[in-house]
């Protein structure tokens, strides 16, 4: 299946070989199966464009049904008539899930053609052109070298002594270098912006875990949340503080030569926090805290986030960007990085994963599972969970033409409970601060689609841990899996009162 489907995505790169051999079968379903995956993939790009058209939405919806569905369907699929009426009692208004049937059906259909394919071309299908591409390194440290270079030949054949002046310190250099190289939409982001976007905000902790630099990020997260808490807090201010001074101000981290102050900037918050008796014994003053996070971020916004913005372009940017809901289903600045059915390395079985993870969610024994066992990953990722099962009940209320007021009070409770709440924090899900914003601006328009956006953020971010919850799974009964997650969630509380009391 993940063959296939890498196939299937790649097909426009290697002159539709699959699909010619689909045509060339005389099987009239394999044929118009291959037509409608195609097609379909077209009708999901429209969900992920900058702007949302409800007309074409429905006129490509309208196409697929009749081409390819109805009982009259000139290209017709074999769908069974079960799937057929649910299809068309949902196609108005259409949403991205509307053909997920038809879409299971036609991979699971077209597995036949391709193993026959595999089997009889097998030595042919393997054959491919190897073409050798040389590219040259060109950085502005790079150009700066060869300027001077140049200048140093021209004056040596001239007679002339070249001018020998100060180089600049190599630090300066690299981060100058660094700084150059980040991509023109992303120049000028910062922590800030990173935190307010969940996935983003993952995608660079795993990347600073890969170069052995996540400490730097936990502990500016760690400050921060001390500083956003109330004052009259003053317990939970005073366990946060021993907290964050136990975690990160010892010889490991922050005094070790793996610090990101210097020495002599070391000495200088000692002076700060009143010397090591007090840096040690002491809850630290709110002053120490803000200058632990000023270096601590310094050097994540000069070294590490350039760093990671300059890989995310280089490595992001070689993507087709189809469909790949687990890593570039983000809203950038500039762009909204869109469907997530594209395939890479990583992610091959997407379309089929992806469907089998709609229906988990949607199965109250199994989304129940999976909530626990992602509430050990993440405060809000359980209310992710059913923030998403509210929005499908919201799609349901929209299928079936309730009167407004049905559906207006559906969008203020969802937007009540997980958007804007009176609870803190009022943003009770991992979304970006500028989609919740957007929500609860066009509250007011009635439309299928107000929560779009969110549930796509939301799903990205919740898929990424599928498959280890499916590993999870496999290794206990089902009577099992609830009790054992009860526990680990027990463990988890038990740790950090200990935590808390040190």
């Amino acid at each position: 299946m993940e063959c296939m489907l890498q196939s299937l995505y790649m097909e426009n790169r290697t002159g539709y070989f699959f699909t010619h051999f689909c045509e060339k079968s005389g099987n009239e379903l394999w044929k118009n199966s291959a037509y409608f995956w195609f097609d379909l993939q077209a009708y999901h790009q429209l969900f992920y464009q900058e702007t949302l058209h409800p007309f074409k939405l429905c006129k490509q919806a309208q196409f697929l049904y009749a081409t390819y569905i109805a009982p009259s369907a000139s290209m017709d699929i074999g769908l069974q008539q079960s799937k057929k009426n649910e299809i068309y009692q949902q196609i108005e208004p259409p949403f991205e899930d509307l053909f997920d049937p038809a879409e299971e059906y036609i991979l699971t259909l077209l597995l036949v053609p391709w193993m026959k394919m595999v089997e009889v071309d097998k030595s042919i299908y393997g054959k491919v052109e190897l073409v050798e591409e040389s590219r040259q390194l060109d950085s502005v440290y790079f150009r700066k070298l060869q300027a001077l270079h140049q200048e140093s030949v021209s004056k040596k054949d001239e007679g002339v002594a070249p001018e020998v002046s100060p180089l600049p310190q190599p630090d300066v250099l690299k981060e100058t270098q660094l700084l150059s190289e980040v991509p023109e939409e992303y120049r000028g982001c910062g922590l800030h912006d990173l935190i307010h976007n969940g996935l983003k905000l993952e995608q660079f902790r795993l990347f600073l875990e890969e170069h052995s630099a996540v400490m730097d990020l936990m502990c500016w997260i760690d400050i921060e949340q001390f500083r956003r808490m109330l004052h009259k807090e003053k317990e939970k201010r005073e366990e946060k503080s021993k907290d964050i001074k136990n975690k990160y101000l010892n010889k490991k981290y922050f005094f070790g030569p793996n610090s990101p102050a210097t020495k002599e900037k070391q000495d200088q918050l000692m002076q700060l926090g009143g010397g090591w008796g007090h840096i040690l014994h002491d809850r630290l003053s709110s002053a120490v805290l803000l200058e632990i996070q000023k270096y601590v971020q310094t050097r994540l916004e000069k070294k590490w986030l350039p760093l990671f913005l300059t890989k995310e372009q280089s490595g992001a940017r070689r993507k087709t960007r189809v469909m790949d809901i687990a890593e570039d289903l983000l809203i950038q600045r500039s762009e909204k990085i869109g469907a997530w059915k594209h395939v890479n390395n990583k992610w091959v079985s997407s379309s089929r994963e992806i469907i089998t993870f709609r229906k988990a969610l949607l199965n109250p024994v199994t989304a129940l599972q999976f909530q626990r066992f992602v509430s050990l990953k993440g405060d809000l990722l359980e209310n992710g969970v059913l923030f998403w099962q509210e929005v499908q009940k919201y799609k349901d209320l929209c299928h079936s033409h309730c009167d407004d007021a049905t559906i207006q009070n559906k969008i203020t409770a969802i937007i009540n409970c997980f958007i804007n709440s009176t609870i803190p924090p009022a943003l009770q899900i991992d979304i970006p601060a500028e989609q919740a914003q957007k929500i609860i601006e066009h509250r007011r328009e009635l439309g299928p689609y107000i929560f779009r956006e969110a549930q796509m953020t939301i799903f990205a971010l919740l898929f990424k841990f599928w498959p280890k919850f499916c590993e999870f799974r496999s290794n206990l009964a089902d009577e099992k899996i609830l009790p054992t997650l009860e526990r680990k969630k027990e463990k988890k509380k038990e740790k950090h009162f200990r935590l808390f009391k040190q």
